[in-house]
């Protein structure tokens, strides 16, 4: 069972102790993209263990927050949000009612009172018209179908496919370029012939996409930056 501990400091930190049946040491981890703290540890670990073990690494917890924060992209006027993997800075402009996409610029009408929320909105927007048309385009070729299209913003997956042919994917990866949302869309309708990652499955995603590993790659060392830009007010 799951519960927490509390350091008193600034900034306060809380940290989620998981005791696990066939753990046999401490870990800890902080997350790279939501910045939560997990302490795993043996299930009949004593409380003044654990604690004496988190202050031992406060130090080493701090700086890992701090290396987080830092990485952060705060939305707003004048910062860069990619679209289609091109960054385009967000600038206000007072005679336009609706967001509108420049070759350089996102423009925002100057009566929005959180701008990154409206641009967060206007990617998710972007994103469903993407994902639903690659996917059904992919589908035509492939002689499936699907029975929704979902957008979320998943922690620890792109998209997937459920056992009754729904599809989703992250409305994120709108940020990513062209060929990485393909090979994405690709993986998840290849899902709704085959249910695995069988070499049947991977025949069908070089059917559907072409070679995929250089997209497989990228999104394995760059995706995790996608989760680094924060649309909050």
């Amino acid at each position: 069972m799951s519960k927490s501990i509390f350091f008193f400091g600034e900034p306060q930190i809380k940290v989620s102790v998981r005791k696990v049946r066939n753990s046999k040491r401490l870990s800890l981890r902080v997350s790279s993209i939501t910045k939560n703290v997990v302490l795993t540890a043996p299930v009949n670990t004593k409380h003044d263990v654990l604690l004496n073990f988190l202050k031992s690494k406060e130090k080493w917890i701090r700086d890992k927050l701090i290396k987080v924060s830092e990485r952060n992209i705060k939305v707003g006027v004048g910062a860069y949000v990619p679209i289609f993997g091109i960054d385009k800075r967000i600038e206000v402009c007072s005679e336009l009612p609706n967001v509108v996409i420049g070759n350089n610029n996102i423009y925002v009408p100057s009566k929005v009172s959180k701008p990154s929320l409206v641009v967060e909105n206007y990617l998710k927007n972007l994103a469903k018209e993407e994902f639903t048309n690659t996917a059904n385009s992919y589908c035509k070729k492939l002689g499936v179908s699907y029975s929704k299209i979902k957008l979320r913003d998943p922690r620890s997956r792109w998209g997937s496919c459920s056992f009754n042919g729904n599809l989703m994917f992250s409305w994120r990866l709108i940020m990513a370029p062209k060929n990485i949302i393909k090979y994405l869309v690709a993986h998840e309708v290849a899902h709704l012939e085959h249910f695995n990652h069988s070499i049947d499955f991977w025949t069908a995603v070089l059917f559907l996409f072409g070679p995929y590993e250089n997209e497989r790659k990228w999104l394995r060392t760059e995706g995790t930056k996608l989760h680094f830009y924060k649309f909050k007010g």
